[in-house]
């Protein structure tokens, strides 16, 4: 089984991603579209991973809806995808749900509430995450809501028990939020749900998050199909 990892900036890499990748002895592969790189093909590819990007997903970049044709293709094959931030909102969108300015931006450590998943059983009632948007993505029809907040109902859904796409950045490291603090830090526009950067700094990152990520991931690989 190969996982492909699609990487659109040199600041946003894989971080806790590749970490469970390496402790599960998964073979992946980091595509740097940044640099240039061809997405991978649909047939050599059993398992999805998208990241997240400054850009959004209603830029009219040719590259933005190559990925999502590949995000639809492997859907319709089954096979498992899962994406954070600007890799959910690409899966809503090949799923065919608006993505939408919201009224607030959320940047920094910010409570999430779990909703009941019939899919995924019991999750934690609520979590302290990363996060580092403006946009946000509507609930594709189909997919069962797992996360929201006050200001952005729709934090992660589950679709057809393979699909995975969350606001949010489960997958943080101390290492990779120094890197979007020192490439991106404008972003911080002091508004009410952005933090500064050294309260995000100086936040220790729940262990909850790394134990609720690897569970997701273990979901599904478990659909990888035969």
């Amino acid at each position: 089984m190969e996982i492909a990892i699609l990487q659109h900036v040199d600041f946003e890499g894989p971080a806790e991603i590749e970490n469970w990748c390496r402790q599960t002895g998964n073979e992946y592969k980091v595509y740097r579209l940044f640099l240039g790189e061809a997405l991978p093909k649909a047939e050599r590819t059993d398992f999805l991973v998208i990241l997240g990007g400054p850009m959004s997903v209603l830029d009219e970049l040719p590259w933005l809806e190559e990925e999502r044709q590949l995000i639809r293709v492997l859907i319709s094959q089954g096979k498992p995808v899962f994406g954070v931030c600007l890799g959910g909102q690409q899966i809503a969108k090949a799923l065919g749900a608006d993505i939408f300015q919201g009224e607030y931006r959320e940047a920094g450590w910010l409570p999430i509430r779990t909703m009941k998943s019939e899919t995924l059983g019991e999750l934690p009632e609520e979590l302290v995450v990363f996060h580092w948007h403006g946009e946000q993505f509507g609930l594709p029809e189909g997919a069962e809501r797992l996360f929201t907040s006050e200001v952005c109902p729709n934090q992660g859904f589950i679709y057809k028990e393979n699909v995975i796409g969350l606001q949010f950045h489960f997958e943080s490291t101390k290492e990779s939020i120094e890197s979007i603090l020192q490439n991106d830090a404008a972003f911080l526009d002091g508004t009410a749900y952005t933090q500064t950067s050294a309260e995000i700094r100086n936040y220790p990152i729940p262990a909850s998050n790394r134990k609720l990520l690897y569970r997701l991931l273990d979901r599904l690989k478990a659909t990888v199909p035969d």
